[in-house]
């Protein structure tokens, strides 16, 4: 069974169609790209996913269980964790309150024991403490752990949402443009990490990323929409060569 399947995933706002018929399944352990033209339904299609919107119709499985309909808080309960095309970090929050803020429904204590400061309060708090500075550690963020989130430079900052996006221990991560502002030393270093998370948080993982050769580094099959539609599905080789996807990018004559 497909750790996610969506089937005929359509949405409309108001009389706009942003996305028409739209079906995938991903298989445990798999990376795969979504692409295409800016307004194509890539986000929307993510959106719809984490529960920001419910689709006008369709189906979406994960983990065996329908999901339409869930708040996003459940969705993320559930497994799915994702970061944005534009950094979303709680901004004016220390690095490690991030973390710990994505691990809030997982805090091994009530309120009660908040609220009286139990022992049981302050050993849970020790324990969050503990596992926030080595999800940083992964990611050699543990020396900026009391810094303030907006304040470190761009690319901590991208690989700070997803070490928060981790924390909340997902089966399934979406990743929209991880690569944005990125140069080239920067976009080899996350194709790296990608594969890296893959394999060592044992996830799967669904990618939304116009740097191509991002894409194609690291995706093992792409499907690639356009106008709401998906246009072309396959491996990169295949998706590299087809003139629906070069006439998308670069239009007719092209």
């Amino acid at each position: 069974m497909a750790l996610l399947d969506i089937q005929h995933l359509t949405q409309f706002f108001g009389g706009l169609r942003a996305v028409s018929d739209f079906n995938i399944q991903l298989e445990h352990g798999e990376i795969v790209g979504l692409i295409g033209p800016n307004g194509a339904g890539k986000t929307t299609v993510f959106n719809v996913v984490t529960g920001v919107y419910t689709p006008t119709k369709g189906t979406i499985v994960f983990d065996g269980q329908n999901i339409v309909g869930r708040k996003t808080y459940q969705i993320t309960q559930a497994g799915i964790a994702r970061t944005f095309q534009n950094i979303r970090l709680f901004s004016k929050s220390s690095v490690i309150d991030n973390i710990k803020i994505a691990y809030h429904f997982r805090m091994p204590y009530g309120n009660t024991d908040a609220f009286l400061h139990t022992r049981k309060y302050w050993q849970g708090e020790q324990l969050v403490d503990d596992y926030a500075i080595d999800i940083l550690r992964l990611f050699h963020l543990e020396g900026h752990a009391e810094d303030i989130s907006g304040s470190l430079p761009y690319g901590a900052q991208r690989r700070l949402e997803i070490a928060r996006a981790l924390a909340t221990k997902p089966k399934l991560l979406i990743l929209d443009e991880p690569a944005a502002g990125m140069n080239p030393a920067e976009a080899d270093q996350l194709m790296e990490m990608i594969h890296w998370l893959r394999d060592k948080f044992d996830l799967t993982i669904l990618l939304i990323e116009h740097q191509m050769r991002v894409v194609m580094g690291v995706c093992e099959r792409i499907k690639v929409m356009d106008f709401g539609e998906t246009i072309c599905e396959g491996v990169p080789e295949y998706i590299r060569n087809d003139p629906r996807v070069i006439e998308a990018y670069l239009g007719k004559g092209a």
